[in-house]
């Protein structure tokens, strides 16, 4: 295998060093690190054997799924690009809009792809800090002292990982404003988002609000089906056009099985999206008693989602972290990840039982910390 240049080689990062870790430690029994749900029964949503059919016109995006999309969002389907998840979502994104030297503005604590990203395509990466003690709220006036005539994209996330708090659409009506006035794009990755669609009066994504913003999401979080891939850009229809013809370089075009069956659960979302949400409610519950009972841990209580953000008040968070998987088979994410090595971040979206044993763990190695 050819290898990169020196002059590459020693400027760009080549992996994620949280995904390495997190598919490192995948076996753990009582996975607290998990941010999305079980897989759901795909039995659900009927497929049949038409939907593995090998010949289809896609080149640019199965046209039934893109309006089904399209739909559900309230935008164009020209608006709407396919992509393997919304993680090649978002580095298709970034790969549109950016060039190598541009500036980069990102939140901390935030989630490492999202800075790995701009940074393999030899951006300079700068952070501005969404502050535990603001309730982890977009700072505007934080942003706006950070922006250069540099800077071509903002990045943040929306449910925010780590911490799950809401952004709304008061707030990203202002950071399209400084959008506007700055010339700047805002890359908001939604993907947890999809846990609030049709329960709150906001819109359904933030390119409803300016076509300044460009958002990601998939079915992997809110549905549980990560294997299949299925992710998409929302972008006004010109650079929408430059990632369909630049995806070209990267997949060219989505798996027409995975296209068939996101559409086939796209016309079930909201039958799916209940029974999880229901889930996730209780275990919402059981994690805000836990932390609450424990005089070593605070957090912000996520507004939504399957992810929290948590403080260990005392002690440091690599030990606790490497004793709970060593003598306790029981895993949190440790927060220097995010930016934020004081804090770790734990999943609540899976079965009932496993994160009530996995906090009872949690529990027995924080007394002896």
């Amino acid at each position: 295998m050819r290898a990169f240049p020196p002059s590459i080689r020693g400027t760009r990062p080549l992996e994620s060093s949280y995904l390495e870790w997190a598919k490192a430690h995948g076996y753990v029994t009582y996975n607290l690190a998990i941010s999305g749900v079980p897989p759901l029964d795909v039995g659900l949503v009927s497929p049949s054997v038409d939907d593995f059919t090998m010949v289809t016109d896609n080149e640019y995006g199965w046209p039934p799924l893109l309006e089904r999309i399209a739909k559900r969002y309230d935008v164009g389907a020209e608006c709407v690009v396919l992509a393997h998840g919304t993680s090649m979502a978002n580095h298709l994104a970034c790969a549109a809009v950016l060039e190598p030297g541009d500036e980069v503005l990102i939140e901390t604590p935030g989630y490492d792809p999202l800075r790995m990203v701009p940074e393999y395509l030899q951006c300079d990466v700068r952070m501005f800090e969404r502050r535990e003690e603001d309730g982890y709220r977009l700072d505007m006036d934080r942003i706006e002292r950070a922006l250069t005539p540099r800077v071509r994209l903002v990045i943040i996330s929306n449910l925010h990982n780590p911490s799950g708090a809401l952004t709304n659409s008061a707030a990203l009506e202002r950071l399209a404003t400084l959008a506007d006035t700055y010339d700047v794009r805002v890359l908001v990755d939604e993907v947890y988002l999809e846990w609030l669609y049709g329960l709150k009066n906001e819109p359904h994504s933030a390119i409803n609000l300016s076509p300044r913003f460009v958002t990601t999401r998939s079915l992997t979080k809110a549905y549980g089906l990560g294997p299949l891939r299925a992710g998409w850009i929302l972008a006004e229809p010109r650079l929408a056009d430059r990632m369909k013809r630049l995806n070209g370089l990267f997949t060219s075009s989505m798996s027409h099985p995975t296209e068939r069956l996101a559409a086939r659960v796209l016309d079930h979302a909201e039958q799916l999206l209940q029974s999880q949400r229901e889930r996730v409610s209780r275990n919402r519950k059981t994690v805000t008693a836990f932390i609450d009972g424990n005089p070593k841990l605070s957090w912000v209580r996520p507004e939504a989602g399957t992810v929290g953000f948590v403080r260990l008040r005392s002690g440091h968070v690599d030990h606790l972290v490497e004793r709970l998987l060593a003598e306790y088979d029981t895993l949190v994410v440790p927060g220097h990840f995010f930016g934020a090595p004081d804090h770790f971040r734990i999943g609540y979206g899976m079965d009932a039982a496993v994160l009530q044993e996995g906090l009872k763990r949690l529990d027995a190695a924080l007394a002896r910390s």
